[in-house]
């Protein structure tokens, strides 16, 4: 096969040339920002560098694992699962270091009797056979046909929503659970279920050994694509892109496009309008994500992070790994957290404002911020559609005839960096091998 165009350069684009590089097949690999990485991109706190997103890495990820060791087999660390949350003024705590019994009491109690009778066959779909932990399962299909009318609200019930659903959908999904749905929640229950651990030098060297370590794959960064075409008398796809202000056209045979879907929508408005449409709907809310370093320990070994309310501008606050107990990764996302953060936002206001929300249970006041990274995703987290399996299988309808062109991304699987993956492998799987009609 000749060689692929790969267009995102965030985690589904890296899968994307890694799957297509194990089918021996050359990458030209292109990014519109100055490095490769998207999401999951990394920033320097004094000179150290750290990971804004998808740091934490489940037990359960084959796929990403298989990557990494790849890539030079890099060491895990320990991260394990502890959060709290204030309800009250008492401060309950679901940590899986302690025994499943206590964390059952827990759950039932920040559940309730209607939620947790609807949250526990869910849990024991995706107990039983991990791959209903993915969007477009089987299983979740026929609870989005049954339910997905309502929101995850709605179908849990207030208590459950609040104190259980919200913690994960809003750290997941950048969104309330009355913008979530049920026929979605398996790629929730998924992480959640999961124990996880972090890579000893962060997501920075990985991205780097990828970058470095295969000869199949050119990276090139600063290329903005706004437009894709179908050139009818070779077939071929032509890409409109900017590369530093200048207007270019590449020509390719094929061409895999792994971005947002909110980002993958624009460009086929004049091609394949039909496609767009879809695309747009999907949802995604903007997300901030700040990391802070200060003077002494801000958490104890025992209480490492807390979810805050829909009340609250700041939605979770934690230690950015377990031995890093003076470092606070601030995450701001959700309702309340959309009247704050913005492209024009002033980062040191947001995070004074995270500080003083966290000094009643957590050591910053006093404590010296000696140092600080901050960063604006917009579109930010995927929160998908109201029955998406059937938005999926439209866009699918609306493919069929194209064999130049497959599409990956984080609206596929599921938004986690296993998830991200398997659409990866399945998008090239549809690239290289269906015999579908030449448009």
């Amino acid at each position: 096969m000749s060689k692929v165009a790969v267009i995102g350069g965030g985690i589904s684009g890296i899968a994307s040339a890694y799957y297509l590089n194990q089918h021996h097949v050359d990458v030209d690999l292109y990014d519109a920002a100055e490095s490769i990485g998207g999401r999951i991109g990394s920033g320097f706190l004094d000179d150290r560098p750290v990971d804004f997103g998808g740091k934490n890495i489940g037990r359960k990820y084959k796929r990403f694992r298989s990557f990494v060791s790849d890539y030079g087999d890099l060491p895990f660390e320990y991260f394990g699962f502890n959060t709290s949350q204030v309800i009250g003024r008492k401060i309950i705590k679901i940590n899986k270091e302690k025994a499943g019994l206590y964390n059952l009491i827990r759950l039932f109690y920040l559940s309730g009797l209607k939620g947790f009778v609807r949250l526990y066959p869910l849990v024991q779909a995706v107990k039983s056979d991990y791959k209903q932990g993915a969007l477009n399962s089987s299983y979740f299909n026929h609870v989005a046909d049954q339910n997905d009318h309502h929101s995850l609200s709605v179908f849990f019930g207030k208590r459950c929503a609040r104190y259980l659903i919200r913690p994960v959908t809003v750290r997941m999904n950048g969104a309330e659970p009355d913008e979530c749905y049920p026929g979605n929640f398996g790629s929730n229950l998924a992480l959640a279920l999961d124990s996880y651990e972090q890579l000893q030098g962060g997501m920075s060297g990985l991205l780097q050994a990828f970058s470095t370590g295969t000869s199949r794959t050119r990276v090139f960064t600063g290329y903005n694509v706004h437009r894709l075409e179908f050139d009818p008398g070779s077939s071929n796809v032509i890409i409109k892109c900017y590369n530093k202000a200048k207007n270019e056209e590449l020509e390719y045979k094929k061409v895999l496009l792994a971005l947002p879907a909110k980002e993958a929508a624009p460009l086929f408005k004049y091609s394949l309008p039909e496609l767009s449409e879809p695309l747009e709907t999907v949802m995604y809310y903007p997300v901030a994500v700040a990391i802070a370093k200060y003077q002494k320990d801000v958490f104890q070994s025992d209480l490492r992070a807390m979810v805050f309310d829909n009340s609250s501008l700041l939605s979770n606050a934690g230690a950015y790994g377990i031995n890093d107990l003076d470092l606070v990764r601030y995450t701001f996302s959700g309702i309340a957290a959309r009247k704050l953060i913005s492209s024009e936002t002033n980062s040191e206001n947001v995070i004074s404002i995270a500080e003083e929300i966290i000094e009643k249970y957590f050591n910053v006041k006093g404590n010296t911020r000696e140092s600080y990274v901050y960063k604006y995703l917009d579109p930010g987290l995927c929160a998908y559609s109201p029955y998406h399996y059937k938005l999926l299988e439209k866009i699918e309808h609306i493919l069929n005839p194209f064999r130049n062109i497959s599409l990956a991304g984080d609206y596929w699987r599921g938004a986690s960096i296993e998830a991200c993956f398997r659409s990866a492998e399945e998008a090239v799987r549809k690239l290289i091998y269906e015999n579908a009609p030449q448009a």
